[in-house]
């Protein structure tokens, strides 16, 4: 089934809609980044639950919209959906630093995996960066196979130096540079689950 994009700043209260993704996953491989290379490592979770709706804590659907609402407010973000459903959200922060974007958050439901969902986001999110002028969009990501089979298929690279801000919030994620301008055939690119 074709995935309709929607590019729109989206209002804080519709930041909400994270709740309605699935972020639930079975992981299978997990990287992390050892003198410059990436290499895999013990997954650490094999079983990623769905957002929690009712807590506080960093998985929660309230720790996800104080994360992402600011970010939008000042950048945008961008739903995927299928004319009927909200298949899954990007959220862009197009002039993080000077000539620096940030793709900020890129989740697509499980229901809806592997089918062009996350490739039009992410190509929605470099349009967003584009406009803004920056040259390169950072991304900070989660390290399981999926999510860096993602970004490595869309022409993100090991992040040399990484950013010394977001490495010290996320140090165990995967910090990727995409470098804009650069695309490659629409065949080529990936999807992530």
């Amino acid at each position: 089934m074709p995935t309709e994009v929607t590019v729109r700043k989206l209002g804080s209260e519709d930041i909400r809609l994270i709740a309605l993704i699935d972020r639930s996953e079975h992981v299978d491989v997990e990287y992390t980044v050892a003198g410059g290379r990436l290499v895999t490592r013990p997954v650490t979770m094999t079983e990623i639950p769905p957002w929690d709706p009712a807590g506080s804590g960093p998985h929660s659907v309230a720790a996800r919209v104080a994360f992402c609402a600011p970010i939008a407010a000042g950048g945008a973000a961008v739903p995927a959906s299928d004319g009927e459903r909200l298949l899954g959200l990007a959220v862009v922060d197009g002039a993080f630093e000077p000539g620096l974007a940030r793709l900020a958050f890129l989740h697509v439901g499980g229901p809806h995996r592997r089918r062009g969902a996350a490739s039009a986001l992410g190509d929605a999110a470099v349009e967003v960066a584009t406009a803004s002028g920056t040259e390169a969009m950072y991304v900070s990501a989660t390290p399981t196979g999926s999510a860096v089979g993602f970004y490595l298929s869309r022409d993100c690279a090991l992040a040399d130096p990484v950013h010394p801000d977001l490495y010290a919030r996320e140090p165990d994620d995967i910090h990727l540079v995409c470098r804009l301008g650069q695309s490659r055939p629409e065949a080529s690119r990936g999807e992530r689950s």
